[in-house]
Parts: structure tokens; sequence; C-alpha cells
């Protein structure tokens, strides 16, 4: 991973857009496995690289600047396996096709987590702490999500649960109010 986040962080800072899209954190084996995930997350993160979350994700897809995807079976964040593969195609028309497919896969159909209890909705316009939907506390810009809509909060804003809260948030400084508008006051 440091290897991928120390060339990834050289094109970024030339102006190239990376895009990597992944499974959420919570969706790995184990304990350990959700720290190592997530630990990766930051360093793409860091790199500047967007990190858009797919549930139930298999595919191993890496797009960057719409012009280079990289795509195959190799784990590009475990980098194990001895028959994994990638491939990189240096096709814009391939860049836009694979993403318009990563883009509309699953998002009709609720994903089921067994690792994870679903987060109940919140039933009140405040939270358990008095935030409210549409407050940024502590650099989280919290949403009114109706329950049946938390999975397309989660890809499309990256949305988290507060379960102190009761309320999805984002990261008020990556997502602005315009993104978030449908699920703010």
């Amino acid at each position: 991973m440091a290897k991928w986040s120390a060339q990834l962080a050289v094109r970024v800072a030339a102006g190239v857009r990376v895009v990597v899209h992944t499974r959420p954190a919570e969706e790995q084996r184990d304990a350990a496995a959700v720290i190592r995930h997530g630990q990766r997350i930051d360093e793409l993160r860091l790199a500047g690289c967007e990190v858009d979350f797919r549930e139930r994700m298999h595919e191993k897809v890496l797009i960057i600047d719409d012009t280079v995807l990289w795509h195959g079976s190799l784990n590009l964040l475990a980098n194990t396996g001895p028959t994994d593969l990638m491939m990189r195609l240096t096709d814009p028309t391939s860049c836009a096709r694979v993403g318009r497919v990563v883009d509309r896969a699953r998002k009709d159909r609720t994903a089921w987590n067994p690792r994870a209890a679903a987060p109940a909705a919140p039933s009140a316009d405040t939270s358990a702490e008095g935030v409210r939907p549409g407050a940024v506390v502590a650099g989280r810009l919290y949403l009114n999500v109706p329950f049946a809509e938390k999975d397309e909060a989660k890809r499309a804003l990256g949305a988290r649960w507060d379960g102190k809260n009761r309320l999805w948030h984002v990261d008020a400084e990556r997502v602005s109010r315009e993104q978030a508008a449908r699920w703010l006051p």
C-alpha cells in the first residue's frame, strides 16, 4: 500500500484525479481486517485519492483521471494471491464504460451484512445529544437520512452512522451542503 500511495500522491499532486472503488471497512471478515482496511483507506485519502464505497464489491477497479483503467483480480489494497492479475488500459472509453458499470452496480438492492446490525432510523429531528440534521459538529455534517435511503447516502456521500447521536453524518470538509442537500432540512 505504501508503494501505491506514494505513486498516486505524486500523480494527484500533478492534478490527476484518482478514484478508488472499494468495500466499506465494516464488510471485512474480522476486527483486525476492519482495522487494516480502514488504515489502507486512510492512506489513499492522505495521498489525495477519492475513495468510493461499494457494498459487497468484488470487482477490483482503479480509474485514474478518467483515462487510465486498472482492472482485474488483484486486490489492490492487499496484494495477495499467487494467481491474481491486473490489466492496465489507457482508453478513456473503457474508463467511462467500467465507471458506469461500477456506478450502477447493485444500487437497486439493499446489501445484507451478517456482521453488522442494521442501524435504527432516527425517530426525531434531534439526537440524544441535541445534535440536529444540518449541524456541523467536530467536522461532521449531520444528515436526516430515512432508513430506506441509508445505503444510497453511504454510496453517494460516504455517510457514516453516529450511534451516540443516532444520526447519519459526512465529513464536512469533503462533502458540500450542496452535495448533501437531499438529506438536509
